[in-house]
């Protein structure tokens, strides 16, 4: 088995897109892996395949770029409805 690699925030932020603030509002959350934090220096770094885990779960669950999605799409799909 090969050995866990350690991603610093900004290789977080870089494979996920997410500003910082977002990365931890999703945290916070419970919507997001959380880091390690070294204890004698307060490092912080997140395993790799739990953000990569999140990553795959993430394109499973989204949908294809151009359609749009959430409840406001739903609402603008029904208004175009009821006005044909």
């Amino acid at each position: 088995m090969g050995a866990e690699r350690l991603l610093t925030r900004a290789e977080v932020e870089e494979r996920t897109g997410y500003k910082h603030s977002t990365i931890y509002d999703r945290i916070a959350a419970g919507t997001f892996p959380a880091p390690r934090r070294e204890v004698e220096t307060g490092t912080v770094r997140w395993l790799e395949s739990e953000v990569q885990a999140w990553i795959d779960d993430w394109i499973a669950k989204s949908e294809v770029a151009g359609r749009m999605v959430g409840s406001r799409a739903q609402k603008l799909k029904k208004t175009s409805e009821s006005a044909r």
